[in-house]
């Protein structure tokens, strides 16, 4: 039988960095983590660092630094908005539209990347389900922390909220299960063991 227990660790963005302040979780991603050991090759499938359970609720828990995809996303929404409001014969509504499409088109590798990791870990955990004799008709529910580090901005955490987690909850078919924080408020906002 496969013993989970010995993949349960401390989280921390990178070894030696910043910590979770002693909060552990189930490690899926590297060669050290749960989805190796069942088989899922390093690059195989995009996958979570970590995760939490409780009962049937299943928090994913991946931990990112998302200041410079801000800053890149920013950099190309502002020039191309900029370029949208000097042409004088666009009319206002069709400008907002533009606005909209250019916002969800700068996000949309980012976006499509938290998806693959979403889709990628539950295939993992379905998988663990099964060498661990954990019934799968168990149906959890999932839900994903995105775990930015303590400089992130708050209006970063703001911009990233509104362009990458709303729309993360809209495909994901779920509703307020995708969060995203600091690293210093991940002991608040993980579910409890």
């Amino acid at each position: 039988m496969f013993n989970k227990a010995t993949y349960f660790q401390s989280i921390e963005h990178e070894k030696g960095s910043e910590s979770a302040g002693g909060l552990k979780a189930f490690k899926i991603d590297d060669s050290d983590g749960i989805a190796e050991s069942l088989g899922f090759n390093n690059n195989m499938i995009n996958k979570v660092d970590y995760f939490v359970e409780k009962g049937l609720c299943i928090q994913l828990i991946e931990l990112s630094d998302l200041q410079e995809n801000f800053k890149t996303c920013n950099a190309e929404i502002s020039g191309a908005i900029e370029k949208i409001n000097r042409d004088q014969s666009i009319k206002p509504k069709q400008k907002r539209e533009q606005t909209k499409a250019i916002r969800k088109n700068a996000w949309r590798k980012i976006h499509d990347e938290f998806f693959k990791k979403w889709s990628g870990s539950i295939a993992v955990i379905e998988r663990l389900y099964r060498k661990t004799d954990q019934p799968v008709e168990s149906d959890p529910q999932y839900r994903m922390l995105i775990v930015c580090k303590n400089s992130t901005e708050a209006q970063i955490l703001e911009a990233l909220t509104l362009d990458l987690i709303v729309p993360l909850n809209g495909q994901c078919r779920i509703d307020h299960e995708v969060q995203i924080c600091r690293t210093e408020e991940v002991n608040i906002r993980t579910i409890p063991r």
